[in-house]
Parts: C-alpha cells; structure tokens; sequence
C-alpha cells in the first residue's frame, strides 16, 4: 500500500514539474518577445529608421488587391479605379512604397460599394497632386517642434514620411478634411460619418516583419484586420499570415499569450474591472474594462498558415477604440501649442481647463461611454431608444406615486380581516 502511495506522488510530482516547465517556458517566451519588441521599437524611434515597406506599384496592384479583397469583387473594381485615378494624376506615386494602407468604404442595403478609399502611408517622391495627396511632411514640419523627435515626428519617420489618399474625385475634399481633422485630434467628424451609415475598413500592414520582434519577424507575412462600426455596434476580424504550417502554430501561440498579457494590464494595472465598495459599486476606469471585455469575447483561431481572431462589440466598446485614437492624435496636435506657451503639459492643460474650445477636457473633448457616439456625443438609434426607455420608465413611477397620492387612505384596522357581504 505505501509503495502506491509512493508511485502515485511520484507521477503527481512529474506531472506538476512537467505542467510548471511548460507554463515557465511560454512565460519565458512571452517575456522575451516582450522585451525584444521594446528594444527594437526603441531603436527604430531613437534612430529615426522608417519601415521600407513594399513597393507600392505591388501593394496597389490588381492582383494585390484581389488578393486581400477577392471575396468582393465589386470593392477590387472600385478600388482599381481610384488608384488609376491617382496615378494617372501623378505618375511618381509608383516609385514610392507603402508601409501601411488603411481602406476604408460603405456598402448599402442592397449590397453596392460606395465612397471607397484608400490611405497608403509610406513614402513618394515628391507627390504633385495637391487634390488627391496629404504630404505629411510639410504638415508635421510646422505643427512639431524638432525637440519633438522621440514623439509625433519619429512615430511618422517609423511609418513613412507621407500619406496619399486615393479616392473619387468629387469625395476628395471630404477625405481630405477628414484626416486633417484626425491628426489635429477631432474624432467628431469621424464620429459622425459613423453614426450616418455603417464604416467598413480594411488596415493591412504588407511587411509586418519590421515591426515585429526578432524572434517573430520570419513567422509573419502579413497582417489583416477588417472591421465595420456603425453607431451602436462594431465587429472585427484580425488575419496573421504566416509562411509555415510550422510558423503560423508559433504566431498563434504567442499571440494567445499576448492577448492574456495585455488583459492582465487593462484589467490589474489599469482597473479595468467594476469594484465593489462600501459605499456601492465604482466603474471608474470604463474605458479598461470594456477592452478586457473585447478581449475575453475575441475568438483565436488557428488554421493552416492563418491565425485570425473575430469580435462583435457594442457602442461603449466603439467609443474606447475612437478615444484611443482621438487621445493620441489629440496629445501630439498639442505638444506644439504648450511647447510654445512655454509651460509644463500639466500647467498648460490647468490653464485651459475652462475654455469652451481648446482645454484638454473642454466640451468638444467630453469623457465617459456616452461619448462621441451616444447620448453626450452624435446620437445613435441605440441611445436614442435607451433614452426613451428610460423616460418611460420614469412616467410611469411618476403616474404610480401620483396615483397613489390620489387615492384614499384605507380606514380598515390593520391586522383586522377585511369583511365582505
């Protein structure tokens, strides 16, 4: 009997260190690819190297766009079409390469692509056609300070230097604006494009590999995500390609183990959870815990050389992904504006607290779930129809204590049966 006893630790023993060696080896990893990451970011920003990127006759191709949208033809067309337009405008747009290509379009109830884009960040040479390019470089040139090198400035060298959109003719100013209003760190606009009809959007990296940690590099080819938001609801599908059977098996497991990762910041470094206090429940940190809440409803999936994820989420997701991306247009947009009052960020943002157009907090730049689409922002079906709910719930315990007030008290003795004849 003890020497069952015995045999039975034993196994319980190997089987615990073999279990602690496989977790302490995908920590490992995980750290590592961590680590690493910050390193090569960090010298890719202090050294102020920008992405090569692929060439953009290749990345703007026929074949390149059937390859990322085959599964709908009508948007290759209309694509085509707007990237021979801006190259018919500008023949040195061929030369140049694309580190990143944003597309974004709408689709109507029955199916028809309208008002489809593309922004294609990277560098050109010398782009000619005002009307249907932003040249990034003259607009950073005068809105940053160069002391601003480690910010704004070295995250566009990173990227590439220039942003070309391609789009129909008569909607060029409109995209225009647009971007303008995104890097001065207005969301509304975007917002409100939104809440008019539902956005589909497509951003592929062609050579995430520079991006990507050492120890990654070889293992992506390129990355994916596609997404449409409207003004209540929003889904996202995320695809990694990888080389290998063999590759994508290991990109697939370290982005798992990165998805727990950052859960566990939003959700123990940031707070993103509701606390039970003594005076109720606080859901001080909205923003986080609607991302650990996007996290635990992602679906990872891996399948032959493709690792892709898929999430549905609400409006209160939508507005933490737009004020990300307002928050940090908006910080870099400013650093200028406080750079030369010559204050501190914390004395110029105190400053300004009160002014109804350019405080950090001010009006146009509201806080909480409700904002920028909802009942504090663009309004939307869905908070339209929570506001009628709830002010009809409101008239009705208002009619039932006004009832109440009419009615008669009752004369009948309490604990007395109430007889009848």
């Amino acid at each position: 009997m003890r020497r069952k006893v015995v045999k039975v630790l034993k196994i319980l023993l190997l089987v615990m260190l073999v279990a602690g060696g496989v977790v302490g080896w995908r920590a490992f990893r995980l750290g590592n690819t961590a680590y690493k990451s910050y390193q090569h970011l960090r010298y890719l920003l202090e050294s102020g190297e920008s992405i090569e990127g692929e060439a953009a006759d290749d990345v703007l191709s026929d074949n390149y766009l059937r390859s990322l949208f085959g599964d709908n033809p009508e948007l290759v067309e209309r694509l085509k079409t707007v990237v021979d337009l801006g190259m018919a405008t500008d023949a040195n747009l061929k030369l140049g390469s694309v580190s990143l290509m944003v597309v974004t379009y709408r689709k109507g109830d029955d199916g028809a692509i309208s008002d489809a884009a593309i922004y294609a960040v990277g560098g050109f040479p010398e782009p000619k056609s005002r009307r249907l390019g932003f040249h990034s470089t003259g607009y950073f040139r005068t809105e940053l300070d160069p002391q601003m090198w480690l910010t704004g400035n070295a995250l566009m060298n990173l990227l590439g230097r220039d942003i070309i959109v391609f789009c129909e003719e008569e909607k060029a100013e409109a995209h225009m604006e647009l971007l303008f209003d995104m890097l001065q760190g207005r969301i509304m606009p975007l917002a409100q494009k939104i809440a008019e009809a539902p956005l589909h959007y497509a951003i592929v990296f062609p050579t995430p590999g520079e991006l990507a940690p050492p120890n990654m590099r070889r293992n992506l080819q390129t990355v994916i995500i596609k997404g449409r938001m409207d003004g209540d609801q929003g889904e996202t599908d995320v695809l990694l390609v990888s080389p290998s059977y063999r590759a994508s098996m290991q990109t697939y497991s370290l982005t798992r183990d990165m998805f727990t990762l950052a859960r566990i910041v939003f959700h123990d470094h940031f707070g993103g959870y509701i606390k039970e206090e003594i005076w109720g429940k606080m859901d001080d940190v909205w923003w986080a815990r609607e991302y650990v809440e996007l996290i635990d409803a992602t679906q990872l999936v891996q399948e032959q050389v493709l690792v892709s994820g898929k999430v549905e989420y609400n409006r209160a997701k939508n507005n933490a992904l737009l004020k990300t991306v307002e928050r940090a247009c908006r910080d870099i947009a400013m650093q200028k504006s406080y750079l030369l009052a010559s204050d501190l960020p914390w004395e110029f943002a105190y400053r300004t607290k009160d002014s109804p157009t350019t405080g950090y907090w001010s009006e146009p730049h509201r806080w909480g779930p409700e904002w920028p689409l909802g009942e504090e922002g663009v309004p939307t079906p869905g908070s339209i129809a929570a506001a009628a709910e709830r002010e009809r719930l409101r008239a009705e315990k208002e009619a039932e204590r006004q009832r109440q007030k009419e009615s008669p008290p009752s004369t009948q003795p309490a604990g007395e049966p109430v007889r009848t004849i």
